[in-house]
């Protein structure tokens, strides 16, 4: 079967804010060399799959960004333009696996499918590479779901992990998936990364085209009866009957509605490359080199005597003094100080400007 990969670039990534906006998600935040987190994955995936073959699913009012980002781009593998999926709205990973499934579905009548969140952060891509692929066979020779999971390498309470069997006999790099465990408390992750057993659930998901509708027509039917009504009645996926479906649909993920549900027989590729998600401004600075005081630094910054801080700034100059581990960022409308350690707290804050009303900043 041919393979297709779907990046699923629809979030808002508020846990990056002020860098990370809802009209520029941090999957557009430029980061090595000047690519973007999105530009990466797709030189990753292009890899294992042909560019004409990578789709992207984003929310409608990221379309202009998008296809800029991954289809005008001279330093990346162009995805064509017409294999931008746009969403009515914003309806979390259940609704943008179902929907892209069924309209590739109808397009192309059979294939393996891998989605792959777009804002994950990877160095070592060939092993990513030899993940992917492997996961690609293993779908299509057991004709079941595959997830990817990778060996922890701390005690992450951020993260979901995925309990796993025995490899199979086929691969030893193949495994059957026994539960998820979803965020753990601190005592709980020091005990999972101690043993081989546990992975973390970097929200890769393969399967055949048939065996992923299968799954979502048991396990979350109402996405299934109204995207697939609503797709039947226009010919390019973007008619009113969709937009009516999104209203209509609950707000659940895919790792929720549908493989927590079928654990049993799901497999686990056990990956050995490096992964972040980029949870958090203090994870999305670890893409950065350190200079000599300790400091991690994009944009411009004079400082005196500051160290050990994460500074970023957006056209902007940034300037400190007597300043150790922090986070100071700068755009040209916000300034956002806190302690390196306490960077989750942003979404807290993301969540305050909105009851207060500030959207224009959002």
């Amino acid at each position: 079967m041919k393979k297709y990969a779907v990046l699923m670039a629809g979030g808002s990534g508020t846990r990056l804010w002020p860098i990370s906006k809802e009209a520029s998600p941090k999957q557009f935040i430029p980061i090595e060399g000047g690519h973007s987190i999105l530009v990466q994955t797709i030189k990753r995936l292009c890899k294992v799959v042909q560019p004409d073959q990578c789709f992207i699913v984003t929310n409608r009012l990221l379309s202009e960004i998008t296809i800029k980002t991954a289809c005008k781009r001279a330093e990346c593998e162009c995805i064509p333009e017409e294999n931008i999926l746009l969403e009515p709205e914003r309806k979390n990973t259940a609704a943008c696996i179902a929907y892209a499934t069924l309209l590739l579905k109808k397009k192309y009548k059979e294939g393996v499918l891998c989605f792959v969140p777009a804002d994950g952060y990877v160095k070592d891509t060939e092993s990513y590479a030899k993940a992917l692929q492997l996961a690609f066979d293993t779908a299509e020779r057991l004709n079941s779901l595959v997830i990817i999971g990778i060996k922890p390498t701390y005690p992450a309470t951020g993260y979901g992990y995925i309990h796993v069997g025995p490899a199979t006999s086929a691969d030893i790099e193949v495994s059957p998936v026994l539960k998820f465990i979803e965020k753990p408390p601190l005592e709980v992750a020091k005990e999972l990364v101690r043993s081989d057993d546990y992975l973390w659930n970097c929200g890769i998901v393969v399967g055949t085209m048939d065996v992923i509708i299968r799954n979502i027509k048991e396990h979350i039917p109402e996405h299934y009866e109204k995207l697939s009504d609503a797709l039947g009645k226009e010919e390019d996926g973007t008619s009113a009957s969709v937009e009516k479906a999104y209203r209509e649909l609950k707000s659940i993920s895919f790792d929720n509605g549908v493989l927590e549900k079928c654990a049993s027989s799901l497999y686990a590729v056990r990956a050995s490359f490096d992964w972040d998600d980029i949870g958090s401004i203090d994870a999305l600075a670890k893409t950065l080199e350190t200079d000599s005081a300790g400091n991690r630094v994009m944009g411009r910054h004079i400082g005196v005597n500051t160290t050990n801080s994460v500074i970023f700034g957006k056209d902007v100059t940034i300037c400190t003094i007597d300043v150790n581990n922090m986070i100071v960022v700068g755009t040209k409308d916000e300034v956002l100080v806190c302690p390196r350690n306490e960077s989750q707290k942003v979404k807290i804050l993301v969540d305050k400007l909105k009851k207060q009303g500030h959207e224009d900043l959002l």
